[in-house]
């Protein structure tokens, strides 16, 4: 039997083991420096394609969500009655939204209805009553009426107006965004490439590597809003 002597730098050694140990603690942190970066990137990313979605639905259901963008114009981002924000932090992603005042005026009208968004969406009933004149005209079932009384609408917009903005949100969150939006940042995010690819470099170079490689595991990850 042949024997067999290694000799090892037990220095060298060491310092590499030493510098893996800094390049992993780097890299962690690495991660925690970019991550309020990445969540800000979601958020903004959550934001654009929500308002995508809700435009895509109005066009394809304009009898549900015409009240959430200026008359005539269903649909069309420039006509948007709606204005979503989103913020965040390092643990969490705030979305907030909020109508916007009307200013465009109906074909059956002569002033613009300002808050027709906030009042169709929550099925408030209105009450419309003559003014500058001693009767009020309107049309009804495709005739002209003409009534000196006060009108009252207990529905304004139609059927299925009502609630529909707030359940088209409700359906991104359900399924659009987990499957179009999270899934990639997750898929992406599933393996840190990153790691192994800069590890012989943070071997030698210990901690400042491993912060570059976090950061640059975290940007890996990224969704293209079309």
């Amino acid at each position: 039997m042949k024997l067999f002597r290694v000799k090892i730098n037990n220095k060298d050694l060491n310092k590499k083991l030493n510098n893996v140990v800094k390049y992993s603690n780097g890299f962690v942190d690495g991660i925690e420096i970019q991550k309020i970066v990445l969540m800000n990137r979601l958020a903004e990313y959550v934001v654009e394609l929500l308002e995508k979605y809700i435009d895509a639905q109005a066009r394809g259901n304009p009898g549900s969500l015409h009240h959430v963008y200026e008359w005539g114009a269903t649909g069309s981002p420039a006509a948007r009655l709606f204005k979503i924000n989103g913020s965040a932090s390092k643990n969490i992603i705030v979305i907030t939204g909020s109508f916007l005042p009307s200013s465009s005026i109906s074909d059956t009208a002569t002033e613009p209805f300002v808050d027709k968004a906030n009042i169709m969406e929550n099925g408030i009933g209105i009450t419309i009553s003559p003014r500058d004149s001693d009767f009020l005209a309107f049309e009804a079932d495709g005739q002209t009426v003409f009534t000196m009384n006060e009108v009252y609408i207990a529905n304004p917009g139609g059927d299925g107006v009502a609630g529909s903005f707030g359940r088209v949100v409700e359906d991104f969150f359900d399924v659009y965004f987990t499957r179009m939006l999270l899934k990639p940042f997750i898929d992406e995010l599933s393996t840190a490439e990153e790691f192994v690819q800069y590890f012989a470099q943070g071997a030698r170079s210990g901690y400042p590597v491993g912060v570059r490689a976090g950061q640059r595991y975290i940007n890996s990850a990224g969704v293209i809003v079309e």
